[in-house]
C-alpha cells in the first residue's frame, strides 16, 4: 500500500499536449543507495538534460549515500536502465503503470471528501481551486476590516487576479512579514498552509499577539495558472503556463526566474524542461509580480517564507552554489532547528534542516533574492511533509495536521523575528 501511495505524487514529466495528461505506461525506478558524487551527477544530467524529457525525479538523490526514483515514460525504461547498468547503479522497476494507479486512487479519494467547515468557503479537509481561495481571503476579512484587506498585486499570463492578504493591525513601520505559496503549480498542499496560517491569525484567539506584532503580507497562491491547469488537465505539471516564442512547450518554472545568480546552476535552456528558468530574469509576470509588491514594502521584510513541498525540510540560503552562504547562515541554521522541533514535537514527523544548495542547487531561487536582493534577515524555504511516501499528492487527511505542526514552526520563527526587531 506505501508503495502504491508513493507512486501518486513523486513525479512531474513535462506536459507537450493540450490534453489531458495521461500517465497511462509510465514506469517507476528506484536505485539503490548510490556511494558517488560522481554517479549522481551524471545521472542527474542523464534525467534533466534528455532531449525528450522521457524522465523525471521523484526524488533526487542529490548527496552520496541516497537512493534515487525515476519514473520513465512509455518505451524508455530499458535505455535508463541500460544507463544505470553502466554506471553501476543497482536498480529495479517498482511500478510497471503509474496511470492505472492514478485512477484507482482517484476514485478512491471521490469516496472520501467531506467539508467540515460551512463558515469559509474553503476548509482543510480537501484542497480547492483558486476562486475558493480568494473567496476565503474575502470572507475571513469579515469584521476586520479596519486592518485586513486582500489586495490584487498583478494578473497573471492567463488573466487570472493575483492576490494576497494583507494584515496591517501593528501599524505603520511595524516589521513586515512575506509569506508566498504555491508557486510550484503541483504543490497543491502549498496553498492549503498558506490559507491555513492566515486563518490561523485571524480566527485564533491564542495567536492575536502577533497580530500587534507585526504586519503580515501573505500570497497564497503565487501561480494560479499552473496550480488550475493541474487541477483541471495535468496533475503534476510544474511551472507557469506563458507561451514559448518558438516553442511548442509552454512555461517557466518561477522558482528559477528570479534575478540574483539567475541560470547559474539547477536549470535546463529547453523550453519543455519542468526547470526551464525563462529566457531571461523576471520573464514571468508573476515573479515580476511578486518582486514589485515587496520591493514597495517599508520596512523591509524582517521574515520572507516560501512554502513548497515535499521533502520536510527546512531550507536557508543560498541554493544557487554549494558552499554560498548568507552572512547570517549560523544563525538561520539555528533558528531552523528550534523551528523544526517545535514542527516535530506536534505529531512525530522528522523535519530537517539544511542549506539550500546541499539540498538541491539552483539558482534564480525565490529564496536566495528574498534574502541577497530584498534583505530579508530570516528567509526559509520550508519543504512541506510527505505523508505516506507521498511528495507531491499529500492525502487530504493529512493537511489539517501539515497545518497543526506547521504553524508551531513557524511561531517559533515568529518569537525570533520579533526578539531581534526589539534590539
Amino acid at each position: 500500500m506505501k508503495l502504491k501511495i508513493l507512486i501518486l505524487g513523486i513525479f512531474a514529466l513535462v506536459c507537450v499536449s493540450e490534453q489531458r495528461k495521461s500517465y497511462n505506461g509510465y514506469q517507476v525506478v528506484r536505485t539503490e543507495n548510490i556511494d558517488s558524487q560522481n554517479k549522481i551527477i551524471e545521472l542527474i544530467k542523464f534525467v534533466e538534460h534528455d532531449k525528450d524529457n522521457s524522465y523525471d525525479f521523484g526524488v533526487n538523490p542529490r548527496i552520496v549515500g541516497n537512493h534515487a526514483t525515476i519514473m520513465a515514460a512509455p518505451g524508455t525504461i530499458s535505455k535508463l536502465l541500460d544507463f544505470l547498468k553502466e554506471q553501476d547503479i543497482s536498480a529495479e522497476v517498482i511500478m510497471k503503470d503509474v496511470g492505472d494507479m492514478l485512477k484507482k486512487e482517484n476514485n478512491n479519494n471521490k469516496l472520501f471528501r467531506r467539508h467540515k467547515n460551512t463558515d469559509f468557503a474553503i476548509d482543510w479537509y480537501n484542497y480547492y481551486g483558486v476562486n475558493d481561495i480568494y473567496t476565503f481571503l474575502h470572507q475571513v476579512r469579515k469584521g476586520k476590516e479596519d486592518f485586513v484587506s486582500v489586495v490584487k498585486y498583478g494578473t497573471s499570463y492567463e488573466g487570472r487576479d493575483l492576490n494576497l492578504i494583507k494584515i496591517e493591525k501593528a501599524g505603520p513601520g511595524a516589521p513586515n512579514i512575506f509569506i508566498e505559496g504555491g508557486i510550484h503549480a503541483r504543490e497543491w498542499i502549498s496553498p492549503s498552509m498558506t490559507t491555513y496560517i492566515i486563518y490561523s491569525l485571524l480566527e485564533k484567539p491564542e495567536n492575536a499577539n502577533y497580530l500587534n506584532k507585526f504586519n503580515f503580507h501573505i500570497i497564497p497562491s503565487a501561480n494560479p495558472d499552473g496550480y488550475e491547469f493541474t487541477r483541471n488537465d495535468t496533475r503534476f505539471w510544474r511551472k507557469t503556463r506563458s507561451y514559448i516564442p518558438n516553442s511548442h512547450c509552454r512555461g517557466v518554472d518561477p522558482n528559477r526566474n528570479w534575478g540574483f545568480h539567475w541560470h547559474e546552476s539547477g536549470v535546463s535552456d529547453d523550453p519543455c524542461s519542468s526547470i526551464y528558468p525563462g529566457s531571461r530574469p523576471f520573464s514571468e509576470i508573476e515573479v515580476e509580480s511578486i518582486r514589485k509588491y515587496v520591493l514597495a514594502l517599508s520596512p523591509t521584510p524582517i521574515m520572507s517564507l516560501c512554502i513548497h513541498s515535499a521533502a520536510e525540510l527546512f531550507l536557508y540560503p543560498y541554493g544557487y552554489a554549494v558552499g554560498a552562504f548568507t552572512d547570517n547562515h549560523a544563525e538561520l541554521e539555528e533558528l531552523g532547528q528550534q523551528a523544526a522541533s517545535a514542527l516535530n514535537a506536534v505529531h512525530g514527523s522528522k523535519f530537517g534542516v539544511i542549506n539550500a544548495a546541499a539540498f538541491w542547487p539552483g539558482a534564480g531561487a525565490a529564496d536566495d533574492w528574498y534574502a541577497g536582493v530584498l534583505g530579508s534577515r530570516f528567509v526559509y524555504t520550508i519543504e512541506l511533509r510527505k505523508g505516506e511516501g507521498n511528495i507531491f499528492d499529500l492525502p487530504t487527511e493529512e493537511i489539517t495536521p501539515s497545518g497543526e505542526e506547521l504553524w508551531e514552526g513557524i511561531k517559533v520563527m515568529l518569537n525570533k523575528a520579533h526578539e531581534v526587531s526589539l534590539e
